[in-house]
């Protein structure tokens, strides 16, 4: 605040040789005046006379009667506060520590080259004290509230997942501790991606980023889900309060809004998840290991192909750690422990075991819980172990294979198909049984696309000339199969039993006819996967479904426990 904006006055000022009565006349003509300013020949401040001084003197009649005779010169005060009207009010009146002189007397003010311009009275000193000061505390506020603002922006940041603009990994453990040490029930949500890391490495990090920020949106408005959080990579987190739906509804509509396909600059894109949950305080008391217990469900329905799955302490917890589990199937690999079993694939149309898949089982594992192919065989793919499984699980089939015109039908990897001695070994494994190609089956799915996919053209084409067949295994699971199917040659395409609903209503019944209708307009031969009831055999058949296998229609069982192809119908 400058001098010049306060409401300072211009009083005639005096002149030294002024007489008393001049002095009388100038506080009678400015009754606002609490000082009277003397200037010298060139208008320029050399001393005042304040009014209080003024009153003390008229008071004594003494002394009045002696300033009378002596002039103006005999009561003038030579330390006049003189200021310039540019200066500072704020700044000037802060460096006087004591302002009892400038409320009772006021300021004389002058232009920059110093000559007279006005005075600004004690009360125009108050209004300027009282606006300086509530400036001062406007700004003081203002200082305070920025500084609540930074403050909450870094509170936001340190909060914050920089790419998905939800909380991150430290912001949700306090949520969870701030939770539990209000001792409310809640369950646990952990996410982890499935499929996420191929399609960054096809479709490059800014399609890959762009899918996190639009699935980590879609988990912020979830309905019936609190603290939508990025762990960090492809896994997600979030709360459900133990208040309303059950914890396995809300993250079945969390699995929903993540498979859903993602609109990209290069296409629609998708991605599976795998999902674990944990309760607060039934399976943790604290929010490491709760967080831990739903790793532990999410790892474990991840390794059987992604789902959702809740803690379950009989299955997530082992004595046996990583380690030692790889370490043991590192062994069982060396010593040909694994074995196969072959399920019955039935044909529709003759009502007749067309043929078997082989399965991997590891009987005898010594462990004390039997490993499914779920659980080990990732490991198995994990470890670099994979050529030396498929090979030794070919050579106990093919010995089994009995005679006939029934087929087998082998799983081969993506990670198989990348070196081109595979057709020759797998040819040569097929000669040195002597078994005809065109009793044999390989099952691909949609993964080979994530490898290079020429070389596995190359291998595949090679393969099929021979007279092997080729199928499109899970197919429904994923959104790149159909154009796969231009890609290789495929005779049967397999379907996912996730196409196969609970009734004969509702969508997956309409998916379900689509996906056989095209498998007759392409000519492809159509089996379906996991037949477990009657009335999912009688949906298949009245759609005109090719090939079913599944429990309804027979159990895997190990090759060299059977003895004769029939027996594995009875196992059912």
């Amino acid at each position: 605040m400058k001098f010049r904006s306060t409401s300072w006055m211009h009083f005639p000022p005096l002149s030294v040789d002024d007489s008393f009565d001049a002095l009388s006349a100038f506080f009678v003509n400015n009754p606002e005046a609490t000082l009277c300013p003397v200037v010298d020949r060139w208008g320029r401040p050399v001393a005042f006379v304040s009014l209080q001084a003024f009153q003390r003197l008229i008071s004594n009649p003494y002394g009045y009667a002696l300033n009378q005779k002596k002039g103006l010169r005999g009561v003038l005060d030579y330390n006049p506060l003189v200021l310039e009207m540019n200066e500072d009010a704020a700044s000037v009146f802060g460096n006087i520590r004591d302002k009892s002189e400038l409320l009772t007397n006021g300021v004389i003010l002058v232009h920059e080259d110093g000559v007279y311009a006005g005075c600004l009275n004690a009360l125009g000193v108050f209004h300027a004290l009282t606006e300086i000061h509530a400036n001062m505390l406007a700004d003081l506020q203002g200082e305070i509230q920025e500084r609540e603002r930074a403050e909450r922006k870094i509170r936001q940041l340190a909060d914050t997942d920089p790419l998905t603009r939800i909380l991150n990994r430290r912001a949700f453990i306090r949520e969870m501790k701030g939770l539990i040490g209000q001792g409310r029930p809640f369950t646990c949500a952990l996410i982890d991606l499935d499929r996420f890391k191929p399609l960054n490495d096809r479709y490059g990090h800014a399609v890959g980023d762009h899918v996190l920020k639009v699935l980590a949106q879609r988990l912020s408005v979830l309905e019936g889900g609190i603290f939508a959080c990025r762990l960090g990579g492809d896994e997600f987190a979030f709360l459900v309060p133990d208040t309303g739906d059950p914890a396995l509804e809300i993250a079945a509509r969390a699995q929903s809004a993540i498979v859903s396909p993602v609109d990209t600059d290069l296409g629609l894109v998708a991605v599976g998840a795998s999902i674990g949950l944990a309760a607060y305080p039934e399976d943790a008391a604290d929010e490491v290991n709760l967080m831990h217990a739903a790793d532990k469900a999410m790892m474990r329905v991840k390794s059987a192909s992604g789902g959702i799955a809740a803690f379950d302490r009989r299955e997530d917890l082992s004595d046996m750690d990583a380690e030692e589990f790889d370490r043991t199937i590192i062994g069982a690999v060396r010593d040909n422990r694994f074995q196969p079993a072959v399920q019955p694939i039935l044909d529709l149309r003759t009502h007749s075991i067309a043929g078997y898949e082989v399965l991997a089982r590891w009987p005898q594992s010594g462990l004390r819980r039997q490993p499914t192919p779920q659980q080990f065989m990732p490991a198995v793919e994990r470890l670099g172990l994979i050529d030396s499984f498929f090979w030794s699980m070919l050579n106990q089939a093919l010995r089994w294979m009995p005679d006939g015109n029934s087929f087998l039908s082998f799983n081969v990897s993506p990670s198989q198909l990348t070196s081109l001695e595979f057709a020759d070994q797998f040819l040569n494994a097929l000669r040195r049984h002597g078994i005809q190609p065109e009793r044999i089956e390989l099952e691909i799915t949609e993964n080979v696309l994530f490898r290079n996919i020429d070389t596995s053209k190359q291998i595949l084409n090679r393969i099929v000339e021979t007279g092997v067949s080729l199928a499109l295994d899970d197919f429904g699971t994923g959104y790149s199969s159909l154009s796969l199917l231009e890609e290789l040659p495929f005779k049967k395409v397999k379907l996912d039993k996730s196409l196969l609903g609970k009734s004969d209503s509702g969508i997956l019944p309409k998916v379900l006819t689509g996906s056989l209708k095209m498998c007759r307009e392409m000519n492809l031969v159509s089996c379906a996967e996991g037949v477990e009831t009657s009335s999912q055999l009688e949906q298949l058949a009245r759609r005109n479904c090719d090939l079913v296998q599944g429990y309804l229609i027979g159990r895997a069982v190990l090759c060299r426990e059977m003895t004769s192809p029939s027996m594995i119908t009875q196992a059912s």
